[in-house]
């Protein structure tokens, strides 16, 4: 459905949506009645990330946030984050946050999917930015050359060039014209810009290193909660007395049911309302395995209980069938087709 169509919906269809955003207004307004000392502690425990979301809430919280008072707010937010590296002088704590946090190419404002930090540019660029060529061009001016090292740049791996930031070079081309000629002077501006561009392009290593551990150790927490969540829901699907059954199917067919794949952990009131189609489902499952027995422990997750292939015994020697297990063997000695 179209959004606009979901908005007009929504209004005609009560009061629901536009008693939200009167509890969220609402909300926002007693924030304001809070003392200003006791709002900036209670913000010093967020994250940066937090702060930037705060941020774009109101113009209030903007206002207090973006002030220079709130800079130990924004230090502190980041001292919450283990390891992250230090910022650089030059760099603002709200800037920071952003390269770090944000989503949203800062040249033409588009929420994409794909936007990459150009560190060496303190920018956020999507990939359409990277290849507009007003933006970003493999050309140098001829004046530039010699200083063709601290140009900000990236580099494609589509064409295998290296691409330079426009902006820069045009603020560049003027310091150059004022300092080609004063010798000494320009080499110590110089050996300053490419030290200032050494270490963004250092802090941006170490941030992107920092960011990876970080999403890596999400992933981590996610799929720690998700089999949490399948091992509570498969205890309690044994004390309503399944466990026959579950014994004898794959881990995954209950693991991969949409109710339990989530990385949600497992509450007595979700249980309630997934109980019953939980128990449905455990009933098609035995249906289906009486049906088909002998495919039901195929699939099972543990196909050596039932057949042991090349195995050794301590003697040394082969042994290609080991013992079979008990319901194996019943069906073994069944009739033969």
């Amino acid at each position: 459905m179209p959004k606009h169509r979901q908005r007009n919906a929504c209004d005609t269809a009560g009061k629901p949506c536009a008693a939200k955003r009167r509890r969220l207004k609402g909300s926002l307004q007693r924030v304001s009645d809070i003392p200003l000392d006791i709002l900036l502690e209670i913000f010093s425990h967020l994250d940066p990330h937090d702060l930037l979301h705060l941020c774009r809430t109101s113009k209030s919280l903007r206002a207090i946030l973006l002030d220079r008072s709130a800079l130990s707010v924004w230090k502190s937010a980041r001292r919450n984050l283990a390891n992250l590296p230090d910022i650089l002088v030059g760099l603002s704590e709200p800037h920071f946050a952003s390269l770090l946090f944000d989503k949203y190419c800062q040249l033409c404002l588009a929420n994409a999917k794909t936007s990459h930090v150009q560190w060496s540019m303190r920018t956020r660029c999507c990939d359409d930015c990277l290849k507009n060529i007003a933006i970003f061009t493999p050309v140098i001016p001829h004046e530039l050359i010699k200083v063709k090292g601290i140009i900000p740049s990236h580099f494609s791996g589509v064409d295998c060039r290296e691409y330079y930031h426009v902006p820069s070079m045009i603020s560049l081309t003027q310091e150059v014209k004022a300092l080609l000629d004063e010798g000494n002077e320009f080499e110590d501006w110089y050996e300053d810009k490419k030290a200032s561009l050494n270490a963004i392009e250092q802090l941006g290593e170490q941030c992107e290193t920092w960011l990876a551990a970080r999403s890596w150790a999400h992933k981590v927490e996610l799929g720690r909660i998700r089999q949490k969540r399948v091992d509570d829901v498969i205890r309690r699907l044994k004390e309503l007395g399944w466990e026959f059954l579950i014994d004898r199917i794959p881990r995954k067919k209950i693991a991969s049911h949409k109710l339990v794949a989530y990385s949600r952990p497992l509450t007595d009131r979700s249980w309630r309302k997934m109980e019953p189609v939980m128990v449905e489902f455990m009933q098609e499952l035995q249906q289906r395995n009486e049906r088909d027995p002998v495919r039901s422990m195929m699939e099972s997750d543990t196909p050596g209980k039932y057949f042991s292939y090349e195995s050794w015994t301590l003697d040394g020697e082969s042994n290609m069938f080991g013992p079979f297990d008990p319901d194996t063997r019943k069906l073994s000695d069944g009739p033969s087709w």
